[in-house]
């Protein structure tokens, strides 16, 4: 299996398709929690105050598919925090087309920490709030996820990042069994690391607007600590058969590399204060 992995994830373009198809990777601020979420520690796992949700977004040109995000020799895949990252142990799971659907309004279940390949939930796309039309938007039970924090732009009872829809991608994993329990929930850790191996979608995947923007959700994760990662991703062309790998360093023969496939967000430990203050009722 490992060598199989190496093989998947060592193809490189074709020639005669220069055009680069990964624009961009946008990394959402989606929430931020405070006092009235860490109501539910006791049942829905613990999240602590002040905790931001993180959405990872491959943002491609209209024709490409998202098919893997990968580590290999020489190109790990990280995905770290300098605390834990949140796993809601009520609902919560690996990849969040398991997440029923009439769960999704309870508690933290939302914040849960995830891999995708463009799902955000049992029948819906994630989609970066910015595109949402504030239709359909979830009704959270009590006082959950209804914070106002100026760095998460429009509150999830406006906007709440979903599009309901019948053919949602469903990830696949390759020899990460073990290192995804990370995002479990019965786990917890910082680091998420791969060296030969991949999350991807059979097929490739697009975005729920794949004739314009064609953003697709790879990744939620939610830490109160600095969060960071580095991505290597795979996307098939508009031609049959023709692939291109962009790696976050030390690019070789046909690979690229683009800055955003590096991130680093340093938490302000201000916002664990903010977050106490902040909309609650």
């Amino acid at each position: 299996m490992r060598k199989r992995i190496i093989l998947i994830f060592n193809l490189v373009c074709l020639s005669g398709f220069s055009q680069n198809g990964l624009e961009n990777i946008i990394v959402e601020k989606y929430y931020v929690s405070n006092a009235n979420d860490t109501s539910a520690n006791y049942f829905a796992g613990k999240l602590p105050l002040g905790s931001t949700t993180y959405r990872i977004f491959v943002d491609l040109k209209p024709g490409y598919r998202f098919q893997a995000a990968y580590g290999s020799p020489g190109h790990e895949l990280k995905i770290e925090t300098s605390t834990s990252f949140f796993n809601n142990t009520e609902h919560g799971s690996t990849i969040p087309n398991v997440i029923p659907q009439r769960t999704l309004k309870k508690n933290t279940v939302m914040l849960d920490s995830w891999l995708s390949v463009g799902s955000a939930g049992e029948d819906y796309f994630g989609i970066l709030k910015t595109d949402d039309d504030s239709l359909e938007t979830i009704d959270h039970e009590k006082k959950f996820l209804k914070n106002i924090d100026q760095n998460i732009g429009e509150s999830l009872t406006f906007k709440d990042g979903l599009i309901i829809s019948e053919n949602i991608p469903r990830p696949t994993f390759f020899a990460i069994d073990n290192e995804v329990e990370i995002f479990g929930n019965k786990k917890s850790g910082s680091s998420f690391l791969l060296t030969n191996g991949a999350w991807a979608c059979l097929g490739g995947s697009v975005g729920s607007d794949s004739l314009t923007k064609n953003r697709v959700l790879i990744a939620q994760m939610t830490t109160d600590g600095d969060f960071s990662f580095e991505l290597n991703i795979q996307i098939g062309t508009p031609l049959p058969g023709v692939y291109q790998n962009y790696v976050a360093r030390n690019p070789v023969e046909n690979e690229i590399s683009i800055p955003s496939l590096m991130y680093f967000d340093k938490k302000n430990r201000s916002n664990k204060e903010k977050g106490k203050k902040a909309n609650i009722n």
